[in-house]
């Protein structure tokens, strides 16, 4: 029987596909191992406890600006506490569920755009990415944030790509519910639209409005539905809704940039950002250039959005979570273009390159896994409880201390010199419990609350996990007053 080259080569096909499904499900098992490590450990955070009660109540919650203009995660969450308590593990499974697919997303997103290696390599960073890892552990719609921006980038390039109406409508279906989970959804949209209009579908720059169908099937019905959204709720009275509160100060704007890239690690940021101008400039497919505009564009025009909407509102660099897949994906197809134009020993160099990113990404990785990236003020309340559980306990954020210890007297900590010696007058004693970063207090910028607790207080517990990169999660248990054993 003659050879056949043809059987060959589809052979050999066969057994790449199935030797990269395998790294794939290798990649998937780790980062479900990876997240679930925390679910039940790591303590809630302020947000998740703020989620119990807006998930509970709904459009009658008590905290504000409530969840009118993001109300998706809060009502799928609601209707799981039918089947689910709300417990550590309960409250975090959708985040856990949603991050996993947000990994599998991703996959497919990279392996449309540049086949099976930088399909594997884009997974992988997202798998041990702490930032991804922090929100598919944390009871908020942050990994869901992140699973919608993936599948919208995956329809919208397919839809530009082929201009069907389907493929349309899977896009705004995707764009609806991730506005409806919250309105930043749609800063890196701004920059997709841009680089979807200047980019074309041969790889062409120049302007290029999009099609017929392209209105009537995504941008069109989009604009339609979030623009009689706003209208009721400005006719409800509540369209302050869209703002969360009036700013956190400019000290906060100068650091949210920082902060983002930080939150990316740096070499996450910069194999991101690499990867991109090498598709632009070097990527040997249309789609590959194109794409290298959306991710440059998307990832611009949400820092762009969120450092002029920190002016107006308070704005937090977990916002950015929504322009993740683009810098992930980006990554991928750095690796993507070293196996291409590598003749040989390919498969060497892409793994040396892989590997010098896992270890730019491995300190914050494993300080992560350490802490969760959050303060835990368990530890000082249990001290509080055997020591002297009679004494006010000041302390911020209160709704903390609220769902930990009820029973204990608690207090929220006013960040000035004035309340704290107001309640020394009143008390005599009392137990503080601050939360200190690399910076110092937090809410303590002045240092003013710093320098009052030197002078009248005394540390009896503190707090902290080990970490192997910048930041700092120490709890510190004030006792103020009279010194402990008549010191």
């Amino acid at each position: 029987m003659p050879y056949s080259f043809a059987a060959s080569d589809q052979s050999r096909s066969r057994n790449d596909s199935y030797r990269a499904a395998r790294w794939f499900v290798l990649v998937l098992g780790a980062a479900a191992a990876l997240r679930l490590y925390g679910l039940d450990s790591y303590p809630f955070e302020e947000d998740e406890v703020y989620t119990l009660v807006e998930a509970t109540h709904l459009f009658d919650s008590p905290l504000r600006p409530g969840i009118d203009a993001r109300p998706l995660y809060y009502l799928l969450q609601h209707l799981l506490f039918e089947w689910v308590p709300p417990t550590h593990v309960g409250m975090r499974l959708m985040p856990f569920f949603f991050g996993i697919l947000g990994i599998y997303a991703t996959w497919r997103l990279g392996y449309e755009l540049f086949g099976r290696l930088g399909a594997f390599a884009a997974a992988l960073w997202v798998a041990l990415a702490p930032w991804h890892l922090h929100v598919s552990g944390m009871a908020r719609y942050g990994s869901l944030l992140y699973l919608l921006s993936a599948a919208f980038l995956l329809y919208v390039l397919r839809a530009y790509e082929t201009d069907r109406r389907r493929d349309y409508l899977a896009a705004l279906a995707v764009l609806l519910a991730g506005t409806a989970t919250h309105p930043t959804f749609v800063f890196p949209v701004i920059g997709v639209v841009l680089a979807l209009t200047l980019v074309g579908p041969l790889g062409q720059v120049g302007w290029t409005w999009p099609s017929r169908r392209a209105w009537a099937a995504l941008w069109g019905p989009f604009l339609a539905v979030t623009g009689t959204a706003y209208i009721v709720l400005a006719a409800q009275g509540r369209g302050s809704s869209l703002r969360n509160f009036g700013g956190r100060g400019l000290e906060a704007t100068i650091r949210l940039m920082p902060a983002i890239v930080e939150w990316l690690t740096p070499v996450m940021f910069t194999a991101g950002a690499l990867g991109a101008l090498g598709l632009f400039l070097l990527g040997r497919t249309p789609r590959q250039r194109r794409w290298a505009a959306v991710a440059g564009l998307g990832v611009a025009s949400t820092m762009v959005t969120l450092f002029a909407a920190s002016f107006a509102t308070n704005v937090y660099a977990d916002y950015a979570v929504v322009m993740l897949p683009m810098v992930f994906v980006s990554a991928g197809g750095l690796i993507h273009l070293i196996g291409e134009r590598v003749k040989q020993g390919k498969d060497v160099i892409a793994g040396a390159v892989m590997a010098v990113i896992v270890a730019g990404i491995a300190p914050s990785l494993v300080s992560h896994l350490s802490d969760g990236m959050r303060f835990d003020p368990r530890p000082a309340f249990r001290v509080i409880e055997t020591t002297a559980p009679d004494l006010p306990v000041l302390t911020t954020p209160i709704a903390l201390q609220r769902h930990y210890a009820p029973q204990l007297l608690g207090r929220e900590l006013k960040m000035t010199a004035a309340h704290l010696d107001e309640t020394l007058a009143g008390h005599g004693q009392f137990w503080a419990v601050v939360w200190v970063r690399r910076d110092g207090i937090v809410h303590d910028a002045s240092g003013e609350v710093a320098a009052w607790l030197d002078r009248h207080c005394y540390v009896i517990h503190s707090h902290e996990r080990p970490r192997f990169d910048y930041r700092r999660y120490r709890v510190d248990l004030y006792l103020c007053g009279t010194p402990p054993d008549g010191r």
